[in-house]
Formats: C-alpha cells, structure tokens, sequence
C-alpha cells in the first residue's frame, strides 16, 4: 500500500468543494427565482406544488449540475471501476428486494425520530417528499422522479464520484457514496435510508462497473416505493374499492422488506470487497474522507438544508 493520506485528504476536499457547489448554487437559485416571484405578486404560482417540483429539479439540474460538473474537473479519475459480470434479471430482483427492504427500515428509522423531534418541539414536521407526491402531478413526479432524478443522481453519486476515489478502496467508495447521498437529501426523512440504499447501489456499481445497473434499481425503488402508493391512495379516495388494493400493497411492501433484510443478512458472507491501491486503513477511513474544508462545506450547505425542511 503506498497511501499519501495528504493527497488522499486533498482530492476528498476538492470533491467536497464540487458537491457543496452544486447543492449551494442551486439552492441560491431557487431563493432567487422565489424571491422575483414573490415581489411580482405571483403568490397564487409560488403556492402550486408543480412550480416547486419544476423550480427544485430545474434549478438542481440546469444550475447546479453544470457548475458541479466545471470543478469536477480538477477531480482527475485516476481508476475507473473496471466491467464485471453482468447482472442477470434473477440478481437484479434479488438486489432489488434488498434495497426495498433497507429502504422501509430506514423509513421506520426516520419517521421515528421525527415523531420524536416533533414531540421535543412541540409541533408537527412535515414530510415534503409526501406531501409533494401526494399533492403535485403524477405525471410530473413520474417524470421527474423515475425518468430524471434517477439518472443524474446515480451519475453524481455513483460513476462520477467513485470512479475518482476508487482507488482508495471499495469500503472507502460505499461509505463515501452512501454518506453523501443521504445528506444532499437535506432531511431525516430520507437520509438514512438514502443513505442505505446509497450504499447498495454503489455496491452494484462496483460489481458490475455498468451504471445501468444502479439507474435500473433507482428508477425501480422510486416507482414501488413512491408512485405506486401515490396512485393507489388517490384513487381510494374516489373508488372505495381501491381501499382493499393500497392494503395489499402495503403488505407486500413489508414482506418484500423482510425479505429484503433476510437476503442482505444471509449474503453479505458472499459480498465482494476489493483493496484499493491506496487503501485506507478502517480507523482512518471516516476522518480522511470527510475531515477536509471541502467535505465540511458539504456538510455545512446539507446541515442548513436538514434546518430549513425542519421549521
């Protein structure tokens, strides 16, 4: 191992510097066009769940990914993550069942805390992500969340990201991959288990080196486990009938979830974790990658996200 834990802690930062630039250019550029709206009296648009939906993904993905994208840049990849085995169709479900079930327990694990904190404060909290695909278009949540999302979600959090620090190790590339990507979340609601799935998701990167693969899944996970209880719950409300089909639904999801967490359990002896060339020991792993300025800008700019999806 010949590891320059200075270089190593320098291109985190440099990394860091990159993700809390595209979280904070897109969250000033929805202040901006919030506050040009609000001064023109266009009141009645800032309150429709469509122009919020338009005005985050548009101002993350149009303002914030480009400026992202220019510092990446300084960011070489000096490993790519090498092709393996393609996944056949019975891996990716049994992958599948998995994330579905690391997903609903770091729901359970989220919407606790909440509880908790609203009980500590006094006041309810909110769950956006609820309240905006219950509320908004289906059609453009549909769009948005299995179509856009996805894609430039696993790009950022997936292949840009851990083809530049593969080569401190795949334990380093998961922990890295899943941290950030429940934090640019910006709420408990979906940070622990963003962050699970997160973690899974780079793992099949990793295996398989084809970000299809991780695009698949997310594309997946955001339709079972968002729209279609979107769906079936909307139609309960005009075809009492409906009532019986959102039941079943939600007891399949929670025996896919136990299914889920069974299979993690009993195949993680079969995982495969390969060292890096410059492989960061374990005691050292956590403080190198995120005890850097540029990584505690990102935990800044996400800190400040977590406060404002709180009031």
């Amino acid at each position: 191992m010949n590891l320059n834990y200075r270089n190593a802690r320098k291109c985190f930062s440099r990394l860091g510097l990159a993700y809390f630039s595209y979280a904070a250019t897109a969250l000033a550029a929805q202040i901006l066009v919030w506050i040009v709206f609000a001064a023109a009296g266009l009141d009645r648009i800032l309150s429709s769940p469509v122009f919020s939906i338009s005005l985050s993904m548009g101002c993350m993905y149009l303002v914030g990914f480009p400026v992202y994208l220019f510092l990446l840049r300084q960011v070489p990849v000096r490993q790519e993550v090498s092709r393996g085995r393609p996944l056949s169709a019975g891996s990716l479900t049994v992958f599948l069942i998995i994330c579905m079930g690391v997903m609903e327990v770091g729901n359970l694990i989220g919407t606790v805390l909440m509880l908790l904190v609203s009980s500590v404060l006094g006041r309810p909290i909110e769950n956006q992500v609820i309240s905006m695909i219950s509320d908004g278009s289906l059609a453009l949540n549909m769009l948005f969340s299995v179509g856009v999302a996805p894609v430039f979600e696993e790009l950022m959090f997936r292949k840009l990201l851990i083809d530049r620090i593969r080569l401190y190790g795949d334990r380093t590339s998961i922990l890295v991959s899943g941290v950030m990507f429940g934090l640019i979340h910006g709420n408990f609601y979906q940070f622990f288990y963003a962050c699970g799935l997160g973690m899974i998701l780079a793992y099949v990167y990793l295996r398989t080196g084809r970000l299809r693969y991780p695009i698949i899944l997310h594309m997946a996970i955001n339709f079972l486990g968002g729209m279609v209880g979107a769906v079936l719950l909307r139609w309960s409300t005009v075809f009492p009938a409906a009532g019986f089909l959102t039941a079943a639904y939600t007891a399949l999801l929670i025996l896919a979830s136990f299914a889920g967490i069974t299979l993690l359990i009993c195949l993680r002896k079969k995982r495969v974790l390969k060292d890096g060339p410059e492989e960061i020991p374990p005691f050292r792993r956590f403080s190198t990658a995120f005890f850097n300025p540029g990584m505690l800008l990102f935990f800044l700019i996400t800190a400040l996200q977590f406060w404002m999806n709180m009031r």
